[in-house]
């Protein structure tokens, strides 16, 4: 049975840009946090400048009289004819995601595939810091790709509008029990299969429902479907509210949402599954090109 407190929650997280006015620690839903340290993150994603990596800052954010960068880690290829944009940190609490790209730079590095890859993490890097969903003024920038009024979305935008990827993967956690896969209108099914099949035999359990308790079948695929595109296009129109997934469906650009699930204490558990995303994506790219 739905109780109101159910219905704030969504309410929250789903019909509210702003939530609050300042960086508030997200605590609520069972999350288990894990070893980020911002400063050390910051200092390991530079270093990949080492390893033939372009290492760049997007954009700083202010807080308390700190400066909070946004990095783009890019690799080209001389015969690269695909792009890969990877989204880390949107929500600043979810942190398996930024986790992981270490291990997604050393795992594309290793592969030495022919695609262009580009990582902007943290995308809310002062979110990251205060283990909160929200950026520094207290707004969902996962609710901010209609009308960009976020540094945060804006740093994004940028990035695409040069880049022009041919695919984007944003990497997320929810309050679900195990892994799975928003996928945009714009990503073919049987992608997304051979995606899922590479992630569960690399030790990724897949949920069978998704965080709305939709149940997923097969497990960990929950396309958009026409009703659910129809949704967001409401929400857009009347709230003024669009994530990466619609934003990127608008530009024909196909784009797979990874959530794992925040309520494990296991960080190798919940890294597991976004390095095998994007390394199945990318092989996936690599092959088409």
């Amino acid at each position: 049975m739905v109780t109101l407190a159910d219905l704030r929650t969504f309410a929250k997280y789903h019909l509210v840009r702003r939530v609050v006015d300042h960086p508030a620690p997200e605590t609520e839903l069972g999350i288990a946090p894990l070893d980020y340290d911002p400063d050390a993150y910051v200092a390991q994603i530079r270093s990949y400048a080492e390893r033939s990596f372009d290492v760049s800052t997007l954009d700083e954010v202010a807080y308390r009289d700190r400066r909070f960068p946004i990095l783009a880690v890019r690799r080209a290829h001389r015969d690269a004819r695909k792009r890969l944009l990877v989204l880390a940190g949107v929500h600043g609490n979810e942190h398996a995601g930024l986790l992981a790209v270490p291990e997604i730079l050393d795992a594309f590095d290793e592969a030495a595939l022919p695609i262009e890859l580009c990582v902007v993490t943290p995308v809310n890097p002062v979110g990251a810091a205060y283990f909160s969903r929200y950026n520094a003024l207290g707004f969902d920038i996962n609710r901010d790709f209609s009308r960009f009024e976020t540094p945060e979305a804006r740093a994004v935008r940028r990035v695409a509008d040069r880049m022009r990827p041919d695919f984007l993967v944003a990497l997320h956690e929810g309050p679900q029990d195990a892994t799975f896969l928003f996928t945009n209108r714009c990503v073919p099914d049987d992608l997304s299969m051979r995606v899922l099949r590479v992630m569960s035999d690399a030790g990724t359990v897949l949920a069978a429902r998704d965080y709305f308790g939709r149940t997923l079948d097969p497990p960990g695929h929950a396309p958009m479907s026409r009703s659910m595109w129809l949704l967001c296009a409401l929400w857009a129109h009347t709230l003024s509210m669009m994530a990466t997934s619609m934003w990127a469906n608008e530009r024909g650009l196909p784009e797979i949402t990874l959530e794992s699930s925040w309520r494990h204490p296991d960080r190798s558990v919940r890294v597991r599954g976004h390095t095998a995303l994007v390394m199945a994506v990318a092989r996936e790219l690599a092959t088409a090109a």
